[in-house]
């Protein structure tokens, strides 16, 4: 390895709720809600842990940062105010875990990101970019096909898959097959047009994947297909030229900003955990079996 390239970070950048959350349902699904002796409710945070942990050993970054959401409103509220109206408030277990997990990625000397107003998504668009435009390896960790949208020459999305240490990682080469678009900004077309229930995106109504898949294969993207409305017959049209403001609210929904100034510059986030420090809050966790493997090293 040369000098440039030892200076060069590699950032792998968490998802953290988006791990918080897999970790506590993959759990509680069988009623294992993991309480210490102190009485907390600890099983999403302890998976959390062994992904982020599992994800730096495969993966072996020089930096690790970790986003987080900061509260329910956002500016995409303000465009549509039934934007995410139809998730369930979180079970009580898990609510007392995302104040504790803050605590535990601190531990770990990695810093919280997020700003008032946007979602974690949109801090790793820009941390993400951010580090790419200096040449930086940018990985993301996490459970989200919308993060597909930020990939390029230096980006990849590490997609958690069923089973622990189970991951796609997904590239500009790959995602054509996984992600059944030819660039990665036209998975935000691809949402403008079928929606995404999950996150309560409308779309445009009786428009699905296959038939999103097929316009955007044509005509590119949203501008495209408009520019050339005329081509496209029957109900399908109609529906494309009655919802057309729909759609385009639809695209800025679910595109990740990418233009955020966020504060984390190198030194910020190496990888370099205070043995003491850490262990101490392991062990107030009570993470015995992690803490046995991180000083098996």
């Amino acid at each position: 390895m040369n000098q440039d390239e030892q200076t060069v970070p590699s950032l792998l950048i968490v998802d953290s709720f988006a791990l918080l959350f897999r970790g506590f349902y993959a759990t509680a699904v069988h009623g294992n809600y993991m309480r210490n002796s102190k009485g907390w409710y600890t099983n999403g945070i302890y998976q959390f842990t062994r992904y982020m942990l599992d994800a730096v050993r495969r993966f072996t970054p020089t930096h690790v940062a970790c986003a987080f959401d900061m509260g329910k409103a956002t500016f995409r509220h303000e465009l549509y105010t039934d934007y995410k109206a139809n998730r369930d408030e979180p079970p009580l277990e898990l609510i007392p875990q995302f104040d504790k997990l803050r605590d535990l990625v601190d531990a770990f000397d990695i810093p919280c990101l997020g700003i008032e107003g946007y979602e974690a998504d949109d801090i790793i668009g820009s941390l993400a970019k951010q580090y790419a435009a200096k040449g930086s390896k940018v990985r993301i960790l996490t459970g989200d096909g919308d993060t597909y949208q930020l990939i390029d020459e230096h980006i990849e999305v590490v997609m958690l898959r069923k089973g622990f240490g189970n991951y796609d990682v997904v590239h500009l080469e790959n995602l054509p097959v996984i992600a059944g678009v030819e660039h990665p900004h036209q998975i935000v077309e691809m949402k403008a047009l079928m929606g995404d229930a999950s996150d309560n995106i409308p779309g445009c109504p009786n428009v699905g994947p296959k038939t999103a898949q097929r316009l955007i294969a044509e005509y590119g993207d949203v501008d495209g297909i408009y520019a050339r409305i005329d081509e496209i017959k029957g109900k399908l049209r109609e529906r494309l030229e009655t919802y057309k403001e729909q759609i385009y609210l639809s695209r800025d929904l679910a595109r990740i900003r990418t233009d955020l100034q966020i504060d984390c510059p190198p030194e910020r986030c190496r990888y370099e955990w205070n043995r003491e420090k850490l262990l101490s809050v392991l062990e107030e966790f009570e993470f015995r079996t992690i803490i046995r493997s991180l000083v098996a090293g």
